[in-house]
């Protein structure tokens, strides 16, 4: 049931098919992640006086940045079961971890086991076609001198800023190690909250300017307008004001 059909459906309680169209909707069902045919795989490798950037090829050639001296930063595009379980196998992440990794609607939290922390949350961003706050789930690890994370998808990265940073070699990132590498990723996921809350300003004064000028075409559009804003605020909040988030930034750096 899509929202414009919600509002119908909420506008008219006398509508005969009621009971029909609300047993069309599952809210038990379990959300499922279609995987892509192939991951996308960057490292940066580096230290205070060089970095490496190499083309890998294949998920095999990160393996060898578990004995590096130098802080490995794993960046993994698209989740595909067998690689995730390649990977984290390799680097001793455990069964748990890689379970919280490939499942979906997990809420904002961070573990430490055998002395890898682990830390998985939402990341927003908002669509200018379609007005709306998108939301992907990002899971970090923090190992002795290496970070891999883990997104959805490419097209919704907020970490290019760190990736330009890591390219100055007299850049904060650059001159510590893996765990200010950690702290900066889920700094940039957050900063990004309030770029989408700046978007969402701009819709809701739209918004106030269709409703109290009556510019909007009929008092269901109006409506329909208020829930899906409301939606979307919702959603931002879920994932802002989460009392996790805090904690995470408290027992990470």
């Amino acid at each position: 049931m899509n929202p414009k059909q919600y509002i119908e459906f909420i506008l008219n309680p006398l509508e005969l098919l009621r009971t029909k169209k609300v047993l069309k909707v599952n809210p038990t069902a379990e959300p499922s992640r279609v995987e892509p045919e192939k991951s996308i795989i960057s490292v940066y490798d580096y230290d205070r006086d060089k970095l490496a950037m190499p083309v890998i090829n294949k998920l095999e050639d990160t393996f060898a940045f578990l004995k590096s001296e130098t802080v490995t930063w794993i960046n993994i595009d698209g989740l595909r079961k067998d690689d995730v379980n390649k990977i984290c196998d390799h680097f001793s992440i455990h069964p748990l971890i890689i379970e919280d990794i490939l499942s979906l609607g997990q809420r904002p939290k961070t573990d430490e086991v055998n002395v890898i922390i682990f830390c998985i949350l939402n990341m927003l961003s908002f669509d200018e076609k379609t007005a709306s706050v998108e939301t992907e789930q990002v899971s970090i690890i923090l190992g002795k001198d290496y970070v891999i994370s883990f997104q959805e998808d490419e097209e919704r990265d907020p970490f290019n800023v760190l990736r330009e940073k890591l390219k100055m070699s007299n850049s904060k990132v650059r001159q510590n190690g893996a765990d200010f590498l950690f702290y900066s990723l889920l700094d940039y996921i957050v900063d990004h909250y309030f770029l989408v809350m700046e978007k969402m300003g701009d819709k809701i004064e739209l918004l106030e300017d269709l409703y109290f000028y009556k510019r909007a075409n009929s008092i269901e559009s109006r409506q329909f307008t208020i829930f899906n804003c409301q939606c979307k605020v919702l959603d931002v909040e879920k994932n802002i004001i989460a009392n996790s988030l805090s904690e995470i930034y408290r027992q990470t750096y």
